[in-house]
Parts: structure tokens; C-alpha cells; sequence
């Protein structure tokens, strides 16, 4: 439910409005904060299906953190493989050819920052 307030905004994962992010099955993302908010960055919430994951992409224009709210993760940048768990976060600058993929039995829970947003 969003509640504007003088100089903000609150917001739940309610009015993120999740979606598949194809081609990427069992991968569901949704926005928080993004440009029609005017901000310089995005926030997203992201969930992950056991043994699904985002490819290998690149953001030319984006730089993207991530924080693992739960679950277990690998994730990729450039040529490595980086275990991450829940209260870990991976950084990936621009340009930089990056993925993640769940690791775990359960859903992996993610919170995506994106400076500037998508």
C-alpha cells in the first residue's frame, strides 16, 4: 500500500507489482522506486525459484547491488562464482557481465539497487 507523505513516499512490496522477467523463468521482479519517481536510483524487489536465475547480462548504462534478504545464491561476475547468503550483498559496476542463480531449496528473496534505474 503506498502512503505519500510530505517529502516521501512509503511503500510495500504490495505496490511492486511483480513480473516474470523473461527470458529468465521462475526469476519475478518488481519496482519500488524507479524514474517516475524521480529518483537517481532504482529499488527492486526480486524473488528467485529453486533452480532458476537471471543469465549473464550486462547493464552498459547501470551499475546494480544486490542484497540477499534469504535464501542461497551464486553470484556471477565475469568469470566468477561468488556463494551469497542471506544478509550479503554483491556489487556490479557498469558494463560488467554479471548473473545470479538460486542455490537453495527455497525462494531466494533479493533487494536490487540500480543507480540509475532501469
Amino acid at each position: 500500500m503506498q502512503n505519500e507523505v510530505t517529502g516521501g513516499v512509503v511503500l510495500s512490496a504490495v505496490d511492486a507489482g511483480t513480473f516474470e522477467y523473461l527470458p529468465n523463468k521462475g526469476v519475478f521482479l518488481g519496482g519500488l522506486l524507479d524514474r517516475a519517481h524521480g529518483n537517481p536510483f532504482g529499488l527492486y524487489i526480486g524473488r528467485i525459484e529453486p533452480g532458476s536465475g537471471i543469465a549473464k547480462e550486462v547493464h552498459p548504462e547501470n551499475s546494480e547491488t544486490i542484497y540477499v534478504l534469504s535464501g542461497e545464491a551464486v553470484g556471477v561476475l565475469g568469470d566468477h562464482e561468488i556463494p551469497l547468503g542471506a544478509g550479503q550483498v554483491l556489487h556490479i559496476e557498469k558494463n560488467v557481465a554479471h548473473g545470479i542463480r538460486n542455490a537453495g531449496k527455497k525462494t531466494l528473496e533479493l533487494l536490487i539497487i540500480a543507480s540509475p534505474p532501469y
